[in-house]
């Protein structure tokens, strides 16, 4: 990151394993402008308050219970709180000839988000990235989503040195999450 703006602040709940910590890094790494903050014994009023004061927009939450993992996008300007359980996660690094991601800030391609829930979901998602795709960076973020079933992907499109032929490299990491509810804070 060139300059020292966070959009969004990434932190877990308190009993939350280090070694989930790489689960947090490959979050980092999607969502652009975003830093982790250490839980410690804050209760979650804090954190918000603390985020409000220093002008940050989302707050993410990723809480473990057992073997799950949910997340929660606290949206800080509208009060609005999207619930979501992880379905599935393979990390970056469990991903064949996953490349590395540049510091360009990705496209987003929406697929599927009809109705009202879908164009909730998609604006509440939005939130979390930057207004302006840069090009020349060439990632892209594909969401899809299908009965409560949100699938993401994270890629980079390469062309061949002719420029005629179009090939994709997946960075990683592959989430697919389960839409569980809107919340009000």
């Amino acid at each position: 990151m060139k300059n020292l703006f966070f959009k969004t602040i990434i932190t877990t709940s308190i009993s939350f394993e280090k070694k989930n910590l790489t689960i947090i890094k490959d979050f980092l790494r999607i969502f652009p402008y975003s830093k982790f903050f250490k839980r410690k014994n804050y209760k979650i009023r804090q954190i918000i308050s603390y985020c409000k004061i220093k002008k940050i927009e989302n707050l993410i939450v990723l809480v473990k219970k057992g073997f799950q993992i949910f997340l929660w996008q606290i949206d800080l300007k509208s009060g609005f709180i999207n619930a979501y359980k992880i379905v599935s996660l393979i990390l970056s690094r469990n991903i064949d000839k996953s490349g590395k991601e540049t510091n360009h800030n990705p496209e987003l391609i929406f697929r599927n988000f009809k109705g009202k829930l879908g164009l909730t979901i998609s604006t509440m998602i939005r939130k979390l990235f930057p207004g302006n795709p840069n090009f020349k960076g060439r990632q892209v973020i594909t969401f899809y989503f299908r009965k409560k079933l949100i699938f993401s992907r994270f890629h980079r499109y390469l062309f061949s040195s002719s420029g005629k032929d179009v090939k994709i490299q997946e960075l990683g990491p592959r989430i697919i999450f389960k839409f569980i509810g809107i919340f009000f804070l």
